[in-house]
């Protein structure tokens, strides 16, 4: 993606380690001095990992931040000012499913920018291969074309081709989903026809479900979703859907923010 649109790439790692509280000052001293050799160091790693999985044609810094994860993430979105910020996140099981991580979570909330995340279920490129295929779901809501004319302009930029996806109900008969397909046709703006190749799918089932189905199927190289923050228990989390699109893609996921209007 940085290779298509010619951008910059910041890598950032950012960690806080403060003195327990019964470290006397001798120690804490002690500490101090250890963290600036360490972080020294750790900019000649960062440097180095950096060199080694990106392009030379892609221009690149790096940035070790002394300070915890989110603060340091917000940070350099509001000081570089990146089109894009790129995560991993992790699996959970039982009730910590509902969460995607406090860090994920809390930068998602904040940010200003798309967020792409990969997966645990992403397997790691050998290779810098190309963006061949381009999966972006909708639901034929006005709302939906924002993240369509995200998923659009990487298609164009990339020369993949972009397959628009909805899901009906489980029941929806034959007839239902040809009406369904006339509209999904007509929902797609016809200009956009003319700037990469389209192709429109209709399944049916459970929405995540069958968005990954479709993922893996199609062997798409991202998904592009609208992430729909909603208020619960004093947080803002995604809808069910994006939280299991996410987690189980195999292939990365680009979330373009729609943010929560909030009440007092």
């Amino acid at each position: 993606m940085a290779m298509a649109f010619g951008a910059e790439v910041l890598a950032l790692h950012a960690h806080r380690l403060e003195a327990p509280v019964y470290f006397t000052r001798a120690q804490i001293r002690a500490l101090n001095a250890q963290l600036r050799g360490s972080a020294k160091s750790g900019r000649a790693y960062l440097r180095d990992f950096a060199d080694q999985h990106l392009p030379a044609k892609v221009p690149h810094s790096v940035l070790l931040a002394d300070r915890d994860p989110v603060s340091a993430i917000q940070c350099a979105i509001r000081d570089w000012r990146p089109g894009l910020v790129v995560m991993a996140t992790h699996g959970r099981t039982g009730l910590t499913r509902l969460r995607l991580g406090s860090v994920m979570e809390s930068v998602v909330r904040q940010s200003t920018v798309p967020v792409l995340t990969v997966g645990p279920g992403v397997k790691t490129a050998l290779s810098f291969a190309p963006i061949r295929r381009i999966l972006c779901p909708v639901d034929l809501e006005d709302s939906s074309h924002a993240v369509f004319h995200h998923a659009a302009a990487l298609a164009e930029a990339t020369g993949a081709e972009l397959i628009v996806l909805t899901v009906a109900k489980d029941g929806a008969e034959e007839q239902t989903l040809g009406t369904i397909r006339e509209q999904l046709c007509a929902w797609v703006p016809g200009d956009m026809r003319n700037r990469c190749p389209i192709r429109e799918v209709i399944r049916k089932g459970q929405p995540a479900e069958q968005i990954v189905a479709e993922a893996k199927a199609a062997r798409t190289d991202l998904v592009v979703v609208e992430a729909r923050p909603r208020r619960f228990l004093d947080s803002i989390l995604f809808g069910s859907t994006t939280e299991s699109v996410i987690r189980n893609s195999p292939s990365p996921v680009l979330s373009v923010i729609r943010k929560p209007v909030l009440s007092d």
